[in-house]
C-alpha cells in the first residue's frame, strides 16, 4: 500500500481510459452506465440487469441500449476493472444462454467506486454554485468537542468524528475559495455582465454581514476548543480511534493514524493568529473597497457604452434651434466642455476674481502663484460650471471639534494615570464618563491577558492613556464607591500611564474636584 500523501504516485493513466474516449457516443454510454451503477450501491450491493436498466434511464441517458448491447458494455468495464458481475450458479437452467448467465447481479468494485465518487465530486464542484455557510465555525467547534468528549467513553465514534475533521476542513476551504473567487471576479471580470456582478456582489455583501457579527463571535470559542484539543492530545485521540476503524494491517494502521493527525493540525492551522481565517477576516474590509471600485467601473462602462450616433444627433438639433450664431456657439462649449470660450465671448458674465497670490517657501528658489475663483474653471460632464463650495465653515467646525476632543483626552487621562501599581479602589469617586472609560478599558485588557507575561496591556483611545492590568489577591474581592454607584470586582492591579508627552501625570481627584464639576 502507498503512502497515503505520495497518491500521486500512484496515478495510473489506464485507471481513467473510460473517461477519455475519443468516441463521444461511446463514452457517454460508458459513464451512464458508471452513474447508474454508482447511485444503485447505495441502495444495495448487487443491482439485476433489469435494475441497471431503468437507472441508466433515471440518470438521463435515454438512448436504446439492448440487452446484448448492456451485457457487452458490462463486460468492458469488468476488464478495465471498474464493476464485477456476480453469478448464481444453483438458479435453473432454461437454455444455453442460461447456462453461461445464470441468475446475474453486478456491482462497481472498489476500484470503480472510488473513481467514479472522484469524478462525480470533481464535476459537481466545478459547477456549484458559491457558497458562505452562516454557521460554519459553530459547527468546527462543535466537531471538536466531540472529539474531546468521546476521548473519555465513547471512542468508538471516534474514527466518525475524525471523519468529520476532513469535511469541516473541505467546507473551510470552499468558503475561502469562493470568497476570494468572488473579489477577483469583481476585479478582473466584464462588471457590466448583469449576472456576474449580481452573484460576486451578493457574496461580497453577505461576507461582509457574516464576518463581523457571526465569526467574530464564534471565533473564540473555536480557539478555546482547540487550546482543549491540544491539551487532551492529537495522537492520543487519533490512537484511541485506530482501534475501532475496522483496519486490519499493522501498516495500514500506522497511515491512518499519521494522516488523522495532520489533519488535526491542518484544521488548528486555520485558525492560528496568522492563518486563513484571520486573514479572510481581515480582508472583509478591503472587499468594501473592492466592491465600491466594481460600481465605478460599472458606472463609467455603461456611460462609456452610450449611443455616441445619437447624442451627436441631438447636440446637432440643439445647435440647428438656436437663434443666433453666438447662442450656438455657447450650446458648443457647453457640450464639449470649452468653458474659457464661453467667458471669453460672455463678456458681461465677470466673476469674482482674487488676482494671484505670490507664495514663497523660505530660502526655496520656487515660487507658487495661487488664484482663487467662484467657479470652476474646467466644465463637468454634465455641461455646466459648478461653483466652487466654501468649506471655511466646515474647516472651523472640525478644528472646534478637534480641539474639543484633545481637551477631553487630556482631562481624562488627568483623572486615570496613576503614579505607580494601584488597586482599584484607587479609583474611588470617578464621576461617570471617566469610570466607563476606565472600566471599558480594563475589560478590554482582561480579554486580552497573556498569560506568559501575566498581565493585559491595551490603549484607551478615548483617553490617550495605557492601562495595564495584572491579577491581584486570588479570591478576594474589592468594593469601589464611584460618583453614580457601587462596584464590586476581583481584585487586580492596575496601572494607567499616559501615551501623550505633553499629558502631566497628575494624582487623582475625586468626582467632587474634577474641574468644580459636582458628582
Amino acid at each position: 500500500m502507498e503512502q497515503p500523501r505520495r497518491w500521486w504516485q500512484a496515478v495510473l493513466p489506464a485507471d481513467w481510459t473510460v473517461f477519455a474516449l475519443p468516441d463521444d457516443l461511446a463514452r457517454e454510454r460508458y459513464t451512464a452506465l458508471l452513474a447508474a451503477l454508482e447511485e444503485l450501491s447505495t441502495r444495495g450491493p448487487m443491482s439485476s440487469l433489469e435494475e441497471i436498466t431503468a437507472q441508466v434511464r433515471n440518470v438521463g441517458f435515454h438512448d436504446p441500449l439492448p440487452e446484448p448491447e448492456l451485457r457487452e458494455t458490462l463486460d468492458q468495464l469488468a476488464k478495465w476493472g471498474f464493476a464485477e458481475p456476480f453469478r448464481d450458479y444453483t438458479a435453473p437452467v432454461r437454455n444455453y444462454q442460461g447456462l453461461i448467465v445464470r441468475r446475474e447481479a453486478w456491482a462497481l468494485t472498489r476500484k470503480g467506486r472510488g473513481i467514479v465518487a472522484a469524478v462525480r465530486a470533481a464535476v459537481v464542484d466545478t459547477r456549484r454554485a458559491l457558497q458562505l455557510p452562516s454557521r460554519l465555525l459553530d459547527s468546527v467547534e462543535l466537531t471538536i468537542r466531540k472529539l474531546i468528549d468521546h476521548l473519555t467513553d465513547q471512542s468508538g465514534i471516534l474514527p466518525m468524528d475524525l471523519d468529520d475533521v476532513r469535511t469541516r476542513i473541505e467546507e473551510l476551504q470552499r468558503v475561502t475559495a469562493d470568497f476570494y473567487t468572488a473579489l477577483a471576479q469583481m476585479v478582473q471580470s466584464d462588471v457590466t455582465d448583469d449576472e456576474l456582478f449580481g452573484d460576486n456582489r451578493d457574496r461580497v455583501i453577505e461576507a461582509l454581514r457574516q464576518f463581523p457579527r457571526e465569526y467574530g463571535r464564534a471565533l473564540r470559542r473555536v480557539e478555546i476548543a482547540l487550546l482543549d484539543l491540544r491539551g487532551a492530545g492529537h495522537r492520543r485521540i487519533v490512537e484511541a480511534a485506530v482501534a475501532h476503524a475496522g483496519l486490519i494491517d499493522v501498516r495500514d494502521q500506522q497511515y491512518w493514524v499519521e494522516e488523522r493527525v495532520r489533519w488535526i493540525s491542518d484544521l488548528e492551522a486555520w485558525f492560528a493568529l496568522d492563518g486563513t481565517v484571520h486573514r479572510l477576516i481581515s480582508s472583509a474590509t478591503g472587499a468594501v473597497y473592492t466592491l465600491l471600485v466594481a460600481i465605478e467601473r460599472r458606472y463609467s462602462a455603461r456611460r462609456r457604452g452610450s449611443d455616441l450616433g445619437l447624442d451627436f444627433h441631438v447636440l446637432a438639433r440643439s445647435l440647428f434651434r438656436q437663434p443666433s450664431d453666438e447662442e450656438a456657439r455657447r450650446v458648443f462649449a457647453a457640450a464639449f466642455g470649452d468653458w474659457p470660450a464661453w467667458h471669453a465671448m460672455a463678456g458681461c458674465l465677470e466673476e469674482d476674481v482674487a488676482h494671484g497670490t505670490a507664495a514663497a517657501a523660505g530660502d526655496s528658489p520656487y515660487r507658487v502663484e495661487v488664484t482663487l475663483r467662484e467657479h470652476e474653471r474646467q466644465g463637468r460632464a454634465s455641461g455646466r460650471p459648478r461653483k466652487v463650495a466654501d468649506t471655511s465653515a466646515a474647516r472651523a467646525a472640525a478644528v472646534t471639534e478637534a480641539a474639543a476632543e484633545a481637551t477631553r483626552r487630556r482631562r481624562l487621562a488627568a483623572f486615570l494615570v496613576t503614579d505607580g501599581e494601584v488597586g482599584l479602589d484607587h479609583f474611588a469617586g470617578l464621576e461617570s464618563e471617566t469610570a466607563a472609560v476606565l472600566l471599558r478599558a480594563i475589560e478590554i485588557a482582561l480579554a486580552q491577558f497573556n498569560p506568559r507575561e501575566g498581565r493585559g496591556v491595551v490603549p484607551v483611545d478615548g483617553a490617550n492613556v495605557l492601562v495595564e492590568v495584572r491579577p491581584g489577591v486570588a479570591g478576594r474581592t474589592v468594593t469601589i464607591e464611584l460618583a453614580e454607584g457601587r462596584l464590586t470586582g476581583p481584585d487586580l492591579r492596575v496601572r494607567v500611564t499616559s501615551i501623550d508627552s505633553g499629558t502631566a501625570a497628575g494624582a487623582f481627584r475625586p468626582a467632587g474636584e474634577q474641574d468644580g464639576m459636582v458628582a
